[in-house]
């Protein structure tokens, strides 16, 4: 009895921390499609201060077609950490329409990371690296 007790509380707090991780999903985010190098994405726009702190943190899983694209006021040489990353990431910081630097950054479980464009850019794409 005890067993199968434990049993069924470890799938119902995996599948709690399935929810929890794949938060993002679920966030009101405004989407727009894009294309980059041929490939069309959809993307989660993130425009404020709120929204770029949660960042991709905490998602284990996602879509090679997704992404993420942090977008500025002004031009700048903004830096990324991988903080709470569970995925690799590839960042591509553009000006406007045009790519200035592409980094990747690696899963949290690989080591801390702190990655900053040679140019200043004013956008900011990141998409699994798988």
């Amino acid at each position: 009895m005890k067993l199968r007790f434990l049993f069924i509380f470890l799938i119902l707090f995996v599948c709690g921390l399935l929810l929890w991780f794949t938060a993002i999903f679920r966030l009101p985010l405004e989407k727009r499609k894009m294309n980059i190098s041929g490939k069309e994405l959809t993307v989660w726009v993130v425009d404020s201060e709120v929204k770029r702190l949660q960042g991709l943190q905490n998602i284990i899983w996602m879509p090679k077609d997704r992404g993420m694209l942090f977008v500025f006021n002004a031009p700048d040489r903004y830096c990324f950490w991988n903080k709470n990353t569970f995925i690799p990431l590839n960042l591509i910081f553009m000006r406007g329409e045009k790519i200035v630097n592409e980094i990747y950054l690696k899963p949290i479980w690989q080591g801390k990371q702190t990655v900053c464009p040679v140019e200043p850019a004013d956008a900011v794409l990141e998409i699994n690296a798988y």
